[in-house]
Order: structure tokens, then sequence, then C-alpha cells
């Protein structure tokens, strides 16, 4: 997006997307074992960027994180390199309840585990 957007030059895009595809597209690396997704409704993201006060966000357009939401839905849609394990920001809040780390920890492990017998079978 930015470097459509020319707010990244060529230089960065292609040192980007090839340290991207070196390590994630291609087979001279191994494939991470897992893809850990943030996700949420755009509403829920933006009042996440309000509550964590950063000015540079909060000034930021909304279109601009419109755009940026509509395009990590599309890609995420299509990635197949490695299992993807996708948490809605709503089943946590570390801000106000530090545990509520502990069941994420427990899901990604089970989730790890049984991708990782999937691979063995």
């Amino acid at each position: 997006m930015h470097y459509e957007k020319g707010t990244m030059n060529d230089v960065d895009y292609e040192t980007y997307t090839s340290l991207f595809n070196a390590m994630v597209m291609t087979p001279y690396f191994p494939h991470p074992d897992l893809l850990i997704y943030l996700e949420g409704s755009l509403d829920d993201i933006l009042n996440r960027i309000q509550e964590r006060g950063r000015p540079m966000e909060q000034h930021t357009p909304i279109e601009y994180w419109q755009e940026m939401h509509g395009r990590y839905e599309q890609w995420i849609d299509q990635f197949n390199a490695c299992p993807v394990l996708r948490l809605n920001i709503n089943e946590y809040d570390l801000m106000q309840d530090e545990a509520s780390i502990e069941p994420l920890i427990k899901r990604i492990a089970e989730y790890m585990e049984q991708t990782k017998l999937l691979r063995n079978v």
C-alpha cells in the first residue's frame, strides 16, 4: 500500500518484499510453524488505537486504517505458507487483565501441537 501510494521508495520496497519472500515463501528457509493473526473489526481496532493514545496513530485519517484493514484481510485469506491461527482482539485485554494472556498461550500451544501432528501424518 505504501509503495503504491508513493510513501515507500523502490529500494525499501524491494528490500521488504525480497526479505519476506526469502524468509517465508521460498524453500531455502524453513517456513514458520505458525502465523498468529490478530484480527478485529475496524471499529474495534480504531477503539484500540484511541485507547493506546499514540498521537501519530490518532491523527492518521480513518481512510488509511480502512484501507490497511481491508488489505490485511485480503492478504491473510490468501496466505498459505504455514498454518494461521486467528486471535480476535476482543478475546483478551492485556492492559486491563494481564492474566488474559494465559488462555492465549494455551490456545497457541494446542494449535501448534495439532498442526505438528498433521505435518507428521
